[in-house]
């Protein structure tokens, strides 16, 4: 190798980290300063019960999240998550006297919701935005028929506990999003699966001649994306000890916002778990550290409005400089 060929790699490898990792760290420098500024401005920032408590609230809503990255990645999206858990809520609470049919039809429900958002959009040429759009009307709509528009609060105590309780200094909820993110960071980074998911939301069309079953693993994400929802649902109707008929309401798009923020493309291919995660907490801080500084309720939208356009206009960025 010459002189002038190493320093063309050279200065190509420098180009990738800037337009990657500048992107990249340019959100986790917002968290950091965003924690810095309420520890600052705030008492109860760093109390470590305030902090207990802002993940444990966005822990299980944080599950619609991790589903939706998988869409987003796999270059589809979700908007039916909601009225998937919402319904899945209902149906756990409904048969919450028995523990296990509880759990069993709160995730059949993401499985169905799951099924149909994958077959129809994996051998039709229609939007995921409008169909799954359309397919969560209709999860809202059941919920409506089937209980007249009326909550459920007779919800019996030990499936209550699944989503109660300690495990050490540790709640429940918050060990089970653990879990979730360990298994889908594996599943994305270290498992043929993964590599697939982000093969088809890069090139699906490069995928499939290159032997990937793009059908497949797009039914796999919308699949997953339900269950998901669906096992938020339940865990939220056990926390609250409610299956309430407004549950979940905006959670979608609180997923994609969280997405987006994280750093995720909404081009697919691009992005990751720990980008959610990210996102996740940048909204959850801002929320704690506005409720801690008595911000009016009515400037939380515009503010994290702001965020997502910050984020979109980084991703569009990095989009100009590699093209």
């Amino acid at each position: 190798m010459n002189e002038k060929t190493a320093s063309k790699e050279m200065a190509s490898k420098i180009k990738v980290f800037k337009i990657t990792d500048l992107r990249r760290y340019t959100l986790l420098i917002v968290f950091i300063v965003m924690c810095v500024f309420f520890s600052v401005t705030t008492d109860a920032f760093l109390k470590p019960g305030n902090l207990i408590d802002v993940i444990r609230s966005n822990s299980i809503s944080g599950l619609l999240a991790i589903g939706v990255t998988y869409t987003i990645l796999a270059g589809g999206i979700d908007l039916s998550t909601e009225a998937v858990a919402c319904l899945a809520g209902i149906v756990a609470g409904v048969f919450s006297e028995n523990l296990l049919l509880a759990i069993v039809g709160g995730l059949a429900v993401g499985i169905v919701f799951g099924f149909i958002n994958g077959f129809v959009l994996t051998r039709t040429n229609i939007q995921p935005f409008i169909f799954t759009l359309a397919i969560s009307r209709i999860g809202r709509g059941i919920v409506m028929i089937y209980t007249k528009g009326i909550s459920l609060y007779d919800i019996d105590e030990g499936f209550r506990q699944i989503a109660k309780g300690t495990i050490g200094p540790i709640p429940v909820p918050i060990l089970y999003f653990a879990i979730i993110i360990i298994a889908s960071y594996i599943l994305l980074n270290h498992s043929r699966l993964g590599r697939y998911v982000y093969a088809v939301g890069s090139n699906a069309e490069a995928a499939r001649l290159s032997g990937i079953k793009v059908e497949r693993v797009r039914m796999f994400v919308y699949m997953l994306s339900g269950i998901l929802a669906a096992l938020g649902g339940i865990l939220l109707t056990a926390r609250t000890s409610a299956a309430e008929v407004a549950a979940a309401d905006g959670w979608s798009l609180d997923a994609i916002s969280a997405v987006i923020i994280g750093g995720t493309s909404m081009r697919g291919g691009e992005g990751g778990i720990f980008n959610t995660i990210l996102g996740i907490f940048i909204i959850a801080v801002l929320n704690n550290g506005l409720v801690l500084l008595n911000v009016p309720s009515q400037y939380y939208l515009f503010i994290k409005g702001l965020l997502m356009v910050f984020a979109v206009l980084v991703d569009f960025n990095s989009l100009k400089k590699k093209s």
